[in-house]
This record gives structure tokens, sequence and C-alpha cells, in this order.
């Protein structure tokens, strides 16, 4: 057989491809889980806590879980031993972009989540801009993303967004003071506000805000340092020569233990922009004002957050 010219020769190919292509065994066909929404949440009404839980998805579109793996499907053979899972979890470990690592502790008590979402109904989420911020809430016990100590509610290290989920500090509610629950409310809005608030105002943050207590602490350390770089003081400085807080635009310090002694330690900017936003979403602009008479810098850095509050959405007292 002759072959005169390379069109044939293709015309060939193309034919045995075909052949091999269509006899072929192809894979058995199975579900997709590609269109799947898992931030659904279905009833249990025989389960007050989760028909509680489903309450609040029904009323909020807020899908909120208690176990961080959310989805679960057998992908072995039949007759395969041992039997593989494909899994779909929560994570608050992982951010993408981000060089940080969290660690946190799973709920070990569902029995506070009903007053929980309850709170969450009346004093969060009416407060949130009309924009989606996060795809699901995973309830916990705590969480800790740094060297710090003795952290306050106030402090506003109550939320953390995760890579597919906002982890949430559960408290006991129907234990709190009306004063309690308020600041427990702020805090959880500080630390979702926190990375709205970023991203609209941009660099009115830094310029704003932030070099407030740059400012104000440039001539503290004897060799140029950044008062956010979140260290012990007394790397630095004599302890005796720490400024009180306030004096530097700061609400407080958080404290570090070192071998057993607390000493004060320097925020970072994510603890001074959470701490000003819980105060934000506690106190009006006169209370604030009433709490820290002729506290100019602080009076000054909490006007700034209380206007980028508002410019991200959020709903503040007036």
């Amino acid at each position: 057989m002759s072959l005169s010219t390379p069109s044939t020769l293709a015309c060939m190919l193309l034919a045995v491809m075909l052949l091999t292509a269509g006899c072929r065994k192809e894979k058995s066909t199975g579900p997709s889980d590609l269109d799947q929404n898992y931030f659904v949440i279905e009833d249990n009404p025989n389960d007050p806590i989760d028909h509680s839980i489903y309450e609040f998805y029904k009323s909020t579109g807020i899908a909120s879980f208690y176990n961080d793996t959310i989805y679960k499907r057998k992908v072995s053979k039949e007759n395969e031993y041992p039997e593989r899972y494909t899994y779909v979890t929560l994570s608050l470990e992982y951010m993408p972009l981000e060089n940080i690592w969290t660690y946190h502790v799973p709920l070990s008590s569902r029995e506070k989540i009903p007053a929980l979402l309850d709170l969450m109904k009346t004093d969060v989420v009416p407060k949130l801009p009309d924009v989606r911020l996060f795809p699901s809430i995973l309830l916990i016990d705590s969480f800790i993303n740094y060297i710090n100590t003795n952290i306050q509610v106030s402090h506003g290290w109550t939320t953390l967004y995760g890579f597919n989920t906002l982890g949430l500090v559960v408290k006991d509610v129907e234990a709190m003071s009306s004063a309690d629950r308020k600041m427990y409310a702020a805090s959880i809005l500080a630390g979702i506000a926190e990375k709205r608030v970023n991203k609209v105002t941009g660099t009115r943050v830094q310029n704003e805000f932030l070099s407030v207590s740059r400012e104000a602490s440039k001539n503290l350390f004897p060799f140029e340092v950044d008062i956010y770089y979140g260290i012990p003081f007394i790397y630095l400085i004599p302890p005796d020569q720490i400024p009180p807080p306030n004096d530097i635009g700061f609400l407080f310090y958080p404290t570090f233990d070192m071998g057993g002694f607390l000493v004060d330690n320097m925020l970072r900017e994510t603890d001074d922009i959470r701490a000003y936003l819980t105060a934000v979403f506690y106190y009006t602009e006169q209370e604030f004002a009433d709490l820290h008479p002729n506290q100019t810098l602080l009076l000054k850095k909490f006007n700034s957050m209380r206007s980028f509050a508002k410019e991200a959405g959020f709903k503040i007292p007036e």
C-alpha cells in the first residue's frame, strides 16, 4: 500500500485515534459535588439546639456550625477496604495570602448556642453592611493567634476570619449583664468589621489612625522601632520608661507571660484597630468623650474609626 500524500497519512492517523477513543473504557458516572451548596442548614425539630441554628439560618441566611466537618461522602468502591471518604471542612488555621496560622479549641458544649444566636439576631446582624461578608460561622470555645495573654472581650478578639468561615468564640450570654451582652456584641462586630474597614478605607487607616500613635511614640525608643512591633517593651526600654497606654493613643497594653511574670507588650496594628472598633460599636461619641476627657489622642483615633466604620456600611451607636 502506497501512502502518496501527507493528507492520506493524516486521515489514517485520525481514524486510528477515533477508534482508540471509542474503544476506551470510560469511568462509571457518579454524583458531582461541583454545584453543591454546603452552607445550607436543614431543620432538626427533634433537637432544640439544631432547631435554633436552623431558625437563625432561616431568618438571616447565615449558616452556623459547631463541627468543622460539614460534609462527608463515601468515595470507595463497593467491597473496598478500608473505606475512603471525601470531606468538606471549615478552616480557621489558614487564610490565603496571609502568613498567619491559628489554633482553635472546638466547641465543648452546645448549650450556649441558642442564646448566642438570639444575640446575633438582635444585636449583631442588624448592624452589618448590606453585603455578604463571610460564608458561614464556626462556633468554637477559643482561638489563639498570638503570644498575648489575659485577652479581654473589649480587646475585640471574639471573631476571626478563616479560609471559608468566621470563627466565633461562644460565651454564656444568659449569664451576662446587659452591659456585658452589649460589649460581647461589640467585640463580635469588631472582628467582623476589621477586614472590611481596611478594604474600604485603604491607606486612610494608616494615615489617619495608626499614624497618631506612631507620631506620639517616635521618641520613645533609643533607636527607630515601630510602636506596632508586637514584642514586650522590656526588650527595648526599662519598665519605668513605659508610658501609660493612653499617653500614646492606646486603649490598653496586651500582656505577655514571661516565665510567670506578666509584662506589657507592644500592640500590633490589628490589636489597636480591633480595640477601637469594639469601642465604636459600644459607645456613642459623647459617651466615649465623657469616659476619656481631654485625652486628645484617644478622641482623635475614636472619631476616625467611627468614620471608617460608617463608611464601611456598619451601623454604630449615635
